[in-house]
């Protein structure tokens, strides 16, 4: 056990980093002796904080090039919205050049701008840490250091950020040893690795006892605690990791497991039914665009992310433009944007959707208009009167960039993406601050995850979970119908083959730019056929008074070198071989193919 120290030394380094927050929360200069620190409810508290820290690199973003802020969804380098495919960012970034090619050996190494690869292993590892050292104190807390019910909080936290450190870790390295007690220096970690039966039966286990332990629901808008965890998150990541782990890629040889399909079914029931009745949790029937900026928090946030307001520079690297003063301009595909159904419910490629594709923009799905900024759009730049121009021909519009190149900032496929982006905000004509929180799970996703699993489960799109009073193709019409798009139609809803399709691009489009669409990619084991040798697309925009809107649209392939790689080793991510070397730990064996 000679080098287990290492790891006990290493974690640490990246526990004490961030020493200076909790100094700045508990008001002193030096750090305290572990006896007086779990004696002090200022310090025991800091700890449930230091928690949320870890979480900054999912929502990582750069303000100016530089400075770090943890805002929204803002993830713009390493970006797993590129990985899957939803956009374009032409800016030569070593994380996004290295997936394309398959090398994520390569993509291991790299410690700047690696949200994906670097920081979601050593920031989780760090959690599993945090919440193991408090687990193992939490119950010495008395109650004349802390009321009952903020121990409680405490506690109920620990597990929940447990789970959701083991389920961030294992749906991409696949399932990893499961610590439960405290780690020393000479704790023994050779562990061997479970099953993924066994890690969610773990992962679960944690946020049971989340749930029964987290003293409210939920926190919104409470004027102490909005932003911290309730139970209704606690079932939120339950009905997610269930779902992950009851989909073909981490099922025993890839097959169908129908238990875990009825389990995830009952877990997403369970919050369902917890938000038909809630005042703080539930499907939000608001305005769209307030479930992610704008607003404080929405009943949607059944897993908040909440901030202050913030100004437009929080965009500057990721969904602004040149011509609202941003730098990249990510530009939704071809490919994304064709899976926004007709307005009448058909997706574009069936006969009867009346789909032109030369006046493609017309009566489409609602969620279009709020997600996608395309030629022609209204959207106010530097006045209310503007309209986005996406022209290749005879010149370049002014929110586009020069086709077949490799210029950025502006838009390379002839779309923009809308979703995240107030009206009037921006760097350009509209300075202001509002709200940007968008949730890391929100309830669609719950209804989603509850229409998959009757429908795996039960093998018809009409079922119910046991004592449920909502079908799979009722909940899929629920997050369908209060942005006003029209029901499932009847014929997609009679076979579990079809609706299961159908269920997959719901969940592509009503999640789309959530960090969702990667890891649906990857538990569904369809990213050969979606990646491997293939180019995603834009649109060319030619004048044309022929054509219904007097430009003429044509695909066109986007080239970033060669046709991307994808294989099938590539489901799981490689474990780094240095840290295999350094930490001796010969039971945790690499995944198949790397």
């Amino acid at each position: 056990m000679k080098n287990y120290k290492y790891i006990f030394i290493f974690i640490s380094v990246f526990l004490l980093a961030g020493c200076e927050d909790y100094l700045d929360r508990t008001g002193t200069s030096e750090l305290t002796p572990e006896e007086e620190a779990w004696s002090n409810r200022v310090i025991i508290t800091s700890f449930a904080y230091r928690m949320y820290d870890t979480m900054g690199w999912m929502y990582e973003i750069r303000q100016d090039g530089f400075n770090r802020r943890e805002s929204g969804p803002g993830k713009n380098y390493g970006s797993c919205v590129v990985f899957s495919g939803e956009v374009i960012d032409m800016r030569s970034h070593f994380v996004h050049n290295d997936v394309f090619k398959g090398d994520y050996v390569d993509a291991l190494k790299l410690s700047f701008a690696n949200p994906e690869f670097w920081d979601a292993w050593y920031d989780n590892w760090e959690l599993v840490f945090v919440s193991n050292n408090i687990l193992d104190k939490i119950d010495e807390v008395t109650t004349d250091i802390m009321p009952q019910n903020e121990i409680d909080q405490i506690k109920g936290e620990a597990y929940l950020f447990r789970a959701f450190a083991y389920h961030e870790l294992s749906k991409r390295w696949g399932a990893l040893p499961y610590i439960k007690t405290r780690i020393f220096p000479d704790s023994d970690l050779n562990l061997p690795r479970p099953t993924y039966r066994e890690q969610i039966t773990d992962i679960i286990a944690d946020c049971d006892m989340a749930i029964a332990t987290l003293p409210e629901d939920s926190y919104l808008n409470d004027p102490v605690n909005m932003g911290r965890m309730g139970r209704a998150a606690a079932m939120a990541l339950k009905s997610k990791a269930l779902t992950t782990a009851a989909s073909p890629n981490y099922t025993a040889n890839n097959q169908k497991d129908t238990e875990l399909w009825e389990m995830a079914a009952s877990a997403a029931w369970d919050l369902i039914k917890l938000g038909q009745t809630s005042d703080k949790v539930g499907l939000y029937q608001g305005d769209y665009g307030e479930i992610f900026h704008t607003s404080r928090g929405t009943i949607e946030g059944v897993w908040p992310r909440y901030f202050g307001e913030s100004d437009a520079g929080a965009y500057n690297l990721s969904w602004l433009w040149v011509r609202t003063g941003g730098k990249t301009g990510y530009s939704p595909t071809q490919e994304l944007v064709d899976r926004f159904e007709t307005a009448d419910g058909y997706p574009i490629s069936h006969a009867n959707s009346n789909y032109n594709e030369q006046n493609p923009y017309v009566n489409r799905d609602p969620r279009f208009y709020k997600d996608i900024l395309y030629h022609g759009a209204a959207f106010p730049v530097i006045s209310d009167s503007d309209l986005l121009d996406m022209r290749t021909s005879p010149v370049i519009g002014d929110d586009r960039s020069k086709p077949f190149s490799t210029d950025y900032g502006s838009s390379t496929t002839g779309y923009l993406a809308r979703k995240f982006l107030p009206e009037k905000f921006n760097l350009t004509g509209y300075r202001r601050n509002t709200f940007v929180n968008p949730p890391y799970i929100r309830m669609a996703e719950i209804y989603l995850n509850y229409a998959e699993a009757v429908n795996e489960a039960y093998g018809n799109p009409n079922a119910t979970a046991p004592g449920a009073s909502l079908t799979a193709v009722e909940a899929v019409n629920a997050v369908r119908n209060r942005v006003g798009h029209v029901d499932v139609r009847p014929e997609f809803t009679t076979d579990e083959g079809v609706f299961r399709e159908l269920v997959r691009n719901e969940f592509r489009v009503e999640l789309c730019f959530e960090y969702h669409t990667w890891y649906d990619i990857l538990r569904w084991r369809i990213g050969q056929e979606e990646f491997d040798g293939k180019r995603m697309h834009g649109v060319l925009i030619t004048e044309d008074a022929t054509q219904p809107t007097g430009v003429r649209y044509e695909r066109f392939p986007i080239e970033q070198g060669p046709p991307r790689i994808f294989v099938d080793r590539m489901y799981r991510y490689p474990l780094k071989e240095s840290d295999l070397q350094i930490f001796e730990i010969p039971l945790l064996t690499q995944n198949p193919g790397w």
